[in-house]
C-alpha cells in the first residue's frame, strides 16, 4: 500500500471564470466524497491586462484601441490523499485548452 501524501496544494488559472468555477465545483465534491482534509477553493483576486494598441502605423499617435482580459486563480490546499490517485482524477475531467492546473508540493 501506497504512503499518503503529505501536504501540497493545486493551483487552477484561466480566463474564463464559468469553466475555472466549473473545474473547483468538481475537485471540492470528488475531494468531499475521498473524505480528504483540505482547504479550498481560495479565490485570488483577478489579474486585469489592458495592451494598447496604436491604430495606424504612420499618423494619428493619438489615436489608440485599448484591449483587455481577466486572470482568474482558485487554489485547493489538500493533505492526506493520494496524489497518484487525485492526478488520475483529474485527468478523467474534460478540461478545457483555456485552463491552466499546477499541482506542486
Amino acid at each position: 500500500m501506497k504512503k499518503l501524501s503529505k501536504e501540497f496544494y493545486i493551483k487552477i488559472k484561466s480566463t474564463n471564470l464559468k469553466e475555472i468555477n466549473l473545474i473547483s465545483r468538481k475537485i471540492y465534491l470528488f475531494l468531499k466524497i475521498s473524505k480528504s482534509i483540505f482547504k479550498g477553493p481560495i479565490n485570488s483576486p483577478k489579474k486585469t491586462t489592458i495592451l494598447n494598441v496604436l491604430k495606424s502605423p504612420h499618423k494619428d499617435k493619438d489615436s489608440r484601441d485599448q484591449f483587455g482580459y481577466n486572470i482568474y486563480k482558485k487554489f485547493f490546499f489538500i493533505k492526506k490523499i493520494y496524489k497518484i490517485f487525485f492526478i488520475k482524477m483529474l485527468k478523467s475531467f474534460s478540461i478545457s485548452s483555456d485552463i491552466e492546473i499546477k499541482i506542486t508540493n
